[in-house]
């Protein structure tokens, strides 16, 4: 056990500093995120799509392509768009697609001045410069993958300010900053082992992630089991090392080794190694019984926006977007800080306007999710946070986008929960035992995300600073100790009796 902690140690030591420095600087800086309330103050309200636009199954049949969602927004101030999420077949993933919403023509993919225009139209800033890329370091995340291939617009200012721009979509996906970039240099990107090079590999990068990791447990748990076992080595000295290095790194591990280790174990479960615990995410089943079958929209954009803005004088819509849900075709309109529901497979009435999708609507869909003979226990309306359903910062304006409250709760007598929200219309959550144990393994221990911490945010933060400078200590000792180990002027030092 001495050899493998030794050996390991002197190989991982730099590994194991990085980690402690990089995670410090994430906790603060996240990596680059266009948020929702980022996106919704981009866009440019729907002020010229009254009285003119197809519905998105029209434009796709003129288009001659078959969708799965669908979005209608202006990609300039003045022509209204159907972006539309197209099928390419179960080999490749689907892509974002922007149709002109007046015709149903494929808009052609942007050029860079195009781009540019995108751009100043998203943030109000002239923009200077346009590079064609399929990814950089900031778009290798697999989720920008329908949006690709994407042009990178520097705009003026002193923040050096960078807009990612999908071409066939004509939207911005994504924006950064100068000292948000510099900061993940430092951060996420040392911290996930996270460079382009391998990041664009995701099975590569995982296993890379995972067997680092697995030999970091390893040390980590030796020395646990070495610092405890020195102890009783030694009746007249509890800490048996005289070197002042020995002795440091003694004394750290003891009061580091338990959460070190604890952070590298929860680390490794957060990559999900070799597939341990269950999406989630709900199932491709439970998804197609969450839609329902395929409906068809008879309201028109038009008629539903008139309908907004006939309920609601000054209402600015920004982007309207189809939703299905159990059968029916509704049209969820997205304002600045509010959203409007009217339902489109219904004609021959005026449309009426709802804040959020009916609650009879919501029960029956997650009643029959997991088919007529899988029936869920109960089904409820929770209007507050629960263990596995939570969020980090719950007054944040990314938790009431990402994980809102009220929302609707099912759950199954195997274990199963899935949660679903009435005001996007969209299941958020699947939790199933070993979903559970994901949460705590690695949320619990790596965020420290536990309920009486996250309703102490202070209590929460002065742990992970301190626990963090605990194992920086500890991560010094051992990089002092390996190099003594390794270098031949320091060999030669204890040999000669200098260093002590």
């Amino acid at each position: 056990m001495i050899f493998i902690h030794k050996w390991l140690g002197i190989s991982l030591a730099l590994l194991f500093l990085m980690w402690f420095l990089s995670g410090l600087v994430l906790y603060y800086v996240p990596f680059p995120n266009l948020t929702q309330a980022e996106r919704r103050a981009g866009l440019q309200p729907l002020k010229q799509a009254v009285g003119c636009c197809l519905t998105a199954e029209e434009a796709a049949r003129r288009a001659g392509v078959a969708f799965t969602e669908a979005r209608l927004g202006m990609a300039d101030q003045e022509v209204p768009v159907w972006r539309l999420l197209v099928d390419a077949g179960e080999q490749h993933t689907p892509q974002w697609q922007a149709l002109d919403a007046r015709t149903g023509a494929m808009k052609a993919p942007l050029t860079s001045v195009e781009a540019m225009k995108v751009a100043e139209s998203f943030s109000g800033r002239r923009a200077v410069l346009a590079e064609g890329l399929e990814r950089d370091q900031w778009t290798v995340p697999q989720g920008l993958n329908p949006y690709r291939p994407l042009f990178k617009v520097s705009l003026d200012g002193d923040d050096g300010l960078e807009l990612y721009a999908s071409s066939a979509a004509a939207e911005v996906v994504l924006d950064t900053r100068r000292a948000e970039r510099f900061w993940n240099w430092v951060g996420a990107v040392p911290h996930w082992i996270y460079p382009t090079v391998l990041r664009q590999f995701p099975k590569a990068w995982n296993q890379v992630v995972v067997w680092l990791s697995i030999p970091g447990v390893l040390l980590a748990g030796t020395g646990l089991v070495l610092g405890v076992w020195q102890l009783f080595l030694n009746r007249t000295r509890w800490i048996p090392y005289r070197k002042l290095w020995m002795r440091w790194h003694h004394i750290a591990g003891l009061v580091a080794a338990v959460f070190t280790l604890t952070w590298i174990f929860s680390g490794l479960m957060s990559m999900n190694p070799y597939g341990v615990f269950s999406s989630r995410g709900a199932s491709a089943s439970e998804r197609e019984h969450w839609l329902g079958a395929d409906g068809k929209a008879l309201v028109s954009p038009q008629a539903a926006l008139a309908a907004v803005r006939s309920r609601e004088a000054g209402a600015q819509p920004l982007e309207l977007e189809r939703i299905r849900v159990d059968g029916q075709v509704w049209y969820r309109l997205e304002g600045m800080q509010r959203r409007w529901w009217v339902r489109a497979d219904v004609a021959g009435v005026a449309p009426a306007v709802e804040l959020a999708l009916p609650d009879g609507l919501m029960a029956g869909a997650l009643r029959r999710l997991r088919g007529v003979d899988h029936l869920p226990s109960n089904v409820t309306r929770m209007d507050r946070y629960d263990d596995v359903y939570y969020a980090k910062n719950p007054a944040s304006a990314e938790a009431l986008d990402t994980r809102p409250l009220p929302v609707w709760r099912a759950h199954w007598p195997d274990g199963v929960d899935l949660y679903a929200d009435a005001t996007s219309g969209k299941l958020l959550l699947r939790a199933d035992p070993s979903g559970r144990w994901q949460r705590v393994l690695y949320q619990g221990l790596h965020s420290l995300d536990f309920e009486p911490l996250r309703e102490r945010p202070w209590l929460r933060e002065a742990l992970v600073l301190l626990f963090s400078f605990l194992g920086i200590a500890l991560c010094v000792t051992s990089c002092v100790i390996g190099w003594r180990a390794l270098s031949p002027e320091a060999e030669s030092g204890r040999r000669n009796g200098i260093a002590r």
